[in-house]
């Protein structure tokens, strides 16, 4: 168990104040993070049953062994009963004790990072080299925070400025809320369609800060290194969507740290929301969902009913013929899944390929400082859910190379300092992954 800074639920909230981060945990004090070893499988089920039904926890992680998932106080005596007639093994902490040291742990910036990425026009990005190293150190500042929806915007149309022969900057539509749906287009020519696409998306769930950070750190280095990586573009678009959760994303700055789904509010209810991952148009609502509009796991009121969701089977159907992988990034566990999540004992015919390319690409992750992914289907490694991209783009669209990744991680705020080096080694990932399509 964690054996870092213990302190008194009332100086973690003032700690947490005096940090900055405060609003966005209002509401959170008195709970508890619990950590579950159930090797058994009716413990196994019993988690299920409560992440599907029971809109009062929080999971955070649920595998076929363990679970991770925070509970308010008025329902730790009741939780903590039923665990012991199960008979499992868990580890607890106040969940503002672990807020405090993680933000305290996160306290790293980079003093060439002034808040923005600069755009420009294309006279100034055509400069020497003084101006471009000062770009490169706002950029490196930029992997050393948790941007604001803004912030992610303004860093986007930078890159398409930057580099208008390769880059384009476009909307897939809008959320909920009417914010833009960002995407940027990398090709060797961003005149000319390539035969082939490689789809990335993140932040599907908002409080996946990390996610975001990773793919728009793959379009910077990318861009910054052309040269470099002009193999692996060879007739390859690769098709960004950093936020595909920006209401969720932006919510929890805000206002709840820890929020999954979008913000559709529904008149007459004080439940709002729509988990997008269990809101795509194959086997929906059929495993691992729920109709209970208070749960986070709420599919919706019918498959790709909610506008993020939408938006982004647009695209996808649209240029079907062209999308040779998709791959949809997340937080955490250190996870690579490939279709099918709905059920445990069904295969794609192409497991074999989807398995290779996923152990491949967890290879490269790992020559960067040792991570290492464990590989398969979501449905057997966690357990049976439904509504998903992977799913969803393999199964509906034919897409051949279709995944979710599940970045590292012990909880969803990765500590600043280590932005970086999430971003670096997933990078190697992400170029594996884009190097098959090539192939297709």
């Amino acid at each position: 168990m964690w054996q870092g800074i213990v302190c008194s639920l009332a100086l973690c909230l003032v700690g947490l104040a005096g940090l900055g981060i405060a609003n966005n945990l209002a509401g959170y004090e008195g709970y508890t993070k619990y950590t579950v070893q159930h090797g058994d499988e009716n413990a196994f089920k019993y988690m299920v049953d409560l992440q599907t039904n029971d809109a009062e926890l929080d999971f955070w992680l649920l595998t076929r062994n363990s679970s991770v998932l925070t509970v308010s106080p008025r329902r730790k005596t009741q939780f903590e009963a039923s665990l012991s007639s199960l008979g499992v093994s868990y580890e607890m902490q106040p969940l503002m004790e672990l807020m405090a040291a993680l933000q305290a742990n996160s306290s790293f910036a980079d003093d060439n990072y002034d808040g923005e990425y600069e755009e420009c026009q294309q006279d100034e990005c055509e400069q020497a080299e003084r101006p471009r190293r000062r770009t490169r150190r706002q950029a490196r500042g930029f992997f050393s925070h948790y941007p604001r929806y803004h912030e992610v915007l303004s860093f986007m149309s930078g890159l398409a400025a930057r580099y208008p022969q390769f880059c384009r900057y476009e909307s897939l539509g809008r959320s909920n809320e009417g914010r833009h749906i960002a995407a940027l287009s990398i090709s060797l020519n961003s005149r000319v369609r390539p035969r082939r696409v490689a789809y990335i998306q993140a932040a599907t769930h908002g409080r996946e800060w990390i996610t975001t950070q990773t793919v728009l750190y793959l379009a910077y280095e990318l861009l910054s290194n052309l040269r470099a990586f002009t193999r692996v573009l060879q007739d390859v678009e690769i098709f960004l969507v950093p936020l595909v959760n920006p209401d969720g994303y932006e919510y929890t700055h805000t206002t709840d740290r820890f929020w999954r789904k979008n913000r559709h509010r529904y008149a007459g209810h004080s439940c709002s929301g729509v988990d997008i991952n269990r809101n795509f148009g194959n086997h929906w609502n059929y495993q691992g969902a729920s109709q209970n509009l208070c749960s986070e796991v709420y599919s919706g009121t019918a498959p790709n009913s909610e506008p993020e969701t939408s938006a982004v089977v647009r695209y996808l159907e649209f240029n079907r013929n062209r999308v040779k992988l998709s791959l949809d990034v997340h937080s955490f566990g250190k996870f690579i899944f490939y279709p099918y999540g709905y059920a445990k004992n069904t295969v794609p015919p192409t497991v074999g390929t989807l398995r290779s390319v996923a152990l491949r690409a967890a290879n490269q992750i790992g020559r960067y400082r040792g991570t290492r992914y464990t590989t398969g289907t979501s449905a057997s490694i966690l357990y049976e859910a439904s509504g998903s991209l992977d799913d969803f783009a393999y199964g509906n669209l034919g897409i051949p190379l279709s995944y979710t990744l599940e970045l590292p991680g012990d909880e969803f705020h990765v500590p600043a300092h280590d932005i970086i080096h999430v971003c670096k080694e997933t990078f190697a990932g992400f170029i594996e992954f884009i190097r098959h399509v090539s192939l297709y």
